[in-house]
């Protein structure tokens, strides 16, 4: 009988700790549930401008092509902050593609300017694009409302 009472006691612990353990497994599972759902809408919601090489925005032109582009340094702080209006730009218009190209790779990035969208400019510099030539250009950096204003005036 003791044999009986002993194995008893020991499914009786074991039996507690499943339920113990299937309440932390359940709390562990809504809290990756709501991170996952948390993830999921950040990536639904959020878009930022994408970064291209010199070559890409080449052949971009070369295909006539229209976009929107921002030529910039990325040392430079004013681009730097110029860069989060742009991610803020992005993610609220969609269906205007944005690119960024730096120039502190490139010492003759004012003369690749000047030879791909026979256009001059001091950096930043915000160009649209239509059909593979400059539409319009605006130098320096600009809050939102002034970007979605000029790229809503030019971008058509």
């Amino acid at each position: 009988m003791s044999k009986f009472v002993k194995i008893g006691a020991l499914g009786g612990i074991i039996m507690e700790f499943i339920k113990k353990f299937a309440r932390e497994i359940s709390v562990f599972g809504i809290v990756l549930v709501i991170f996952l759902a948390l993830f999921t809408y950040r990536q639904i919601t959020f878009k930022d401008f994408k970064t291209i090489k010199e070559s890409e925005l080449t052949e971009m032109v070369k295909d006539k092509e229209s976009f929107v582009v921002v030529l910039g340094n990325s040392a430079d702080a004013t681009v730097l902050g110029y860069q989060e209006i742009m991610t803020k730009y992005t993610t609220q218009n969609r269906d205007i593609p944005l690119y960024y190209v730096d120039s502190s790779q490139n010492d003759k990035f004012d003369s690749y300017v000047e030879k791909t969208l026979k256009t001059n400019v001091s950096y930043p510099a915000t160009l649209v694009i239509k059909d593979g030539k400059v539409a319009a250009k605006k130098e320096g950096a600009m809050q939102y409302y002034s970007l979605y204003d000029f790229v809503k005036e030019n971008y058509k």
